[in-house]
């Protein structure tokens, strides 16, 4: 007998709540989009010369154009229900709109200071790297090696296409996995016990080797009359 990791926190279901929440944040997004409301738009100008803090975290919800918006809509909606139905409101929307807020702080420190910085992908990058170190941590069915490999493969297939789209931040993309792994380490070590309290382990029979069970298979069987048949 052995007992055997059935079920995680990740085998549970997203709740509909958390579908109602990642698609209230996207209409956010789109509202603000038709609205046009540039005064929502910052640069390291606005920002540190102009005192105007708060914009490096609104300019987070604008995007220049309808191909810069729908390029992120398909990943901020699955990682903004993921990360709010398994890890609670605090981890999405709060944590990672304050994070995108800070990672904007630091690269108008670096961009010229006319330059606009727009757009939601530096917290998709956090988001999604805190989704994969959450995976690596608690899918502990799977051997860690292999657990890895999904996460990176994963990493690569959605998110380094996006990389390459014309007038993109790179800055602001590594500061999100800059920022989104750690926090997610620090996260998980938080919370540690509470996250593994969703498992389910079960007693099963641990099966012989196949070559063994062929031999116990092959040796001859004693009948209801006491005689040995083959």
């Amino acid at each position: 007998m052995k007992l055997v990791l059935t079920r995680t926190l990740l085998s549970q279901k997203p709740k509909a709540r958390s579908f109602l929440l990642g698609l209230s944040s996207y209409v956010v997004l789109l509202l603000v989009f038709f609205m046009n409301q540039r005064g929502l738009s910052a640069n390291g100008d606005i920002v540190y010369t102009q005192g105007e803090y708060w914009r490096a975290f609104t300019t987070t919800l604008m995007h220049a154009d309808v191909m810069h918006l729908g390029s992120n809509t398909m990943f901020f909606l699955i990682f903004s229900v993921l990360l709010n139905n398994y890890f609670g409101f605090w981890v999405f929307p709060f944590l990672s709109l304050l994070v995108g807020g800070v990672i904007n702080l630091i690269a108008f420190k670096v961009y010229d200071p006319q330059i606009y910085l727009v757009g939601i992908s530096g917290v998709i990058y956090f988001m999604a790297s805190f989704w994969m170190v959450m995976f690596i941590t608690l899918e502990r069915q799977m051997k860690l090696g292999r657990r890895i490999l999904i996460a990176l493969a994963v990493s690569l297939i959605l998110l380094w296409p996006e990389a390459f789209h014309e007038k993109v931040s790179y800055l602001a993309h590594a500061l999100g996995v800059a920022f989104g792994i750690p926090v997610a380490l620090l996260y998980f070590l938080l919370q540690k016990n509470k996250l593994r309290s969703h498992e389910v382990w079960e007693s099963k029979v641990e099966s012989l080797d196949p070559v063994l069970e062929e031999i116990a298979l092959s040796y001859p069987k004693e009948s209801e009359s006491g005689e040995f048949v083959p």
